[in-house]
């Protein structure tokens, strides 16, 4: 799911990226098109996250992997606003291309990056009977 969600953000960013200078009705039909993909963007990746949060945490240790969690999601709220500010107004739709690039890699490196993680907890965690 978090590969789909960077595909998705990163169309989002490219139809932001090229709907300006077209018209009323064709910019504000791709805003609106964009702002659907985005939707779909930000719903896989909040599945996705719930899913790897809970999911990875081994048994009895859910708190301590919330927490860090919750770090993530703190850096995300600090930088955000600084990235976003800096690419899509400093930059316009160049920024909006090296967003849709950045929201891309970020989700084709999430399925190696999880198979890594599962199998680290594989390791860790003793065998059942």
């Amino acid at each position: 799911m978090l590969r789909w969600a960077g595909w998705a953000l990163g169309a989002s960013c490219l139809v932001f990226a090229v709907s300006g200078g077209h018209g009323a009705l064709l910019d504000s039909a791709a805003l609106l098109g964009g702002a659907l993909v985005l939707v779909l963007g930000e719903l896989y990746q909040a599945s996705a996250s719930w899913g790897l949060a809970f999911g990875l945490a081994p048994a009895g240790r859910q708190g301590e992997y919330q927490a860090v969690f919750s770090l993530g999601r703190g850096f995300q709220q600090f930088a955000g606003p600084w990235l976003m500010t800096s690419l899509v107004v400093g930059a316009a739709s160049t920024g909006w291309l090296v967003l849709a690039a950045l929201f891309a890699l970020l989700g084709l490196a999430a399925p190696p990056m999880v198979r890594g993680l599962e199998k680290a907890r594989a390791r860790t965690e003793p065998a059942t009977a």
